[in-house]
């Protein structure tokens, strides 16, 4: 009864003074601040830091800057899964055991965690701190330490800004620091996969999320030869392409809508498509 009294003064503006202060605090001050506030509004979720990372306690998801942990973790692992399926329109598709599902932007890997059934995931993760969270965070599957791009390259400039995991190959505002990365295509991942699998024909790839902040568009030009092999292609083309912050959906849209996909779903809160191969 206290706490529902106290949540009632909660308001929107008095949220976002509480969560600027909790995000000012460090390491341990930072988690008992969290952890509290999760209390307070009774959404049960804890986390702990520890060797200099952060960890959502009971699920042992790994991540490395607080603004990630407040606004995708805050409200429960259960409700993040539910609001990545929804936002990228994946719900209503049927997977099955063995269903390839490549991950363009894995971050920190939750996308992974929306499948229940045992599928062969490839999470592509070009910034090193994010890809160290990856792979702690899912195990026995295919990372790639690259970022998706049109053409494969040994050396191309990264802007970091992980701080809520806006970095891109797309020069960015207040990026905190320029990387090379190596880039690697569509083509290229899903050519490594045919290699690996005798019957080609009834291994097709079966979803593919494109969420790279910007960069969109080229990496579906580095897709073509394989897009006979893909069923889905799931595109987030929010406002966040270069400092003009630009939508790419335009772009996206006429790409695949031209190599026989079809728009079978939009959401207008994420500003994101699914396609579907229109030989399937």
């Amino acid at each position: 009864m206290i706490i529902k009294k106290i949540v009632k003064y909660f308001t929107a503006p008095v949220q976002v003074i509480l969560i600027n202060l909790i995000l000012k605090q460090k390491k341990g001050v930072f988690c008992f601040f969290f952890n509290l506030y999760s209390f307070i509004l009774n959404k049960k979720t804890k986390i702990y830091f520890k060797d200099n990372f952060y960890f959502v306690k009971n699920f042992n998801i790994r991540f490395s800057e607080k603004k990630v942990g407040i606004f995708n973790y805050m409200d429960g692992i259960n409700n993040r899964i539910s609001y990545l399926r929804k936002s990228y329109l994946i719900s209503e598709l049927n997977f099955q055991e063995d269903d390839i599902i490549i991950d363009c932007g894995a971050q920190n890997g939750d996308f992974y965690l929306c499948f229940n059934k045992k599928i062969m995931y490839y999470g592509i993760e070009p910034s090193p701190i994010t890809f160290s969270n990856l792979q702690h965070n899912v195990k026995n599957q295919n990372l790639i330490n690259k970022a998706a791009w049109k053409t494969a390259e040994k050396n191309i400039n990264f802007y970091l800004k992980d701080d809520f995991s806006d970095s891109s190959l797309i020069k960015i505002n207040d990026f905190t620091n320029i990387i090379p990365v190596q880039t690697i295509t569509l083509d290229g991942v899903i050519d490594q996969i045919i290699c690996k699998i005798a019957d080609v024909n009834n291994k097709k790839v079966k979803l593919i999320k494109i969420d790279v902040e910007g960069a969109e568009p080229e990496v579906l030009l580095g897709l073509s030869k394989n897009l006979i092999n893909v069923d889905y292609i799931t595109v987030d083309c929010s406002f966040e392409r270069g400092v003009e912050k630009a939508s790419t959906l335009a772009e996206c849209a006429n790409y695949l809508l031209k190599n026989n996909f079809k728009i079978i779903n939009f959401s207008a809160q994420r500003t994101a498509i699914l396609f579907k191969n229109n030989s399937y």
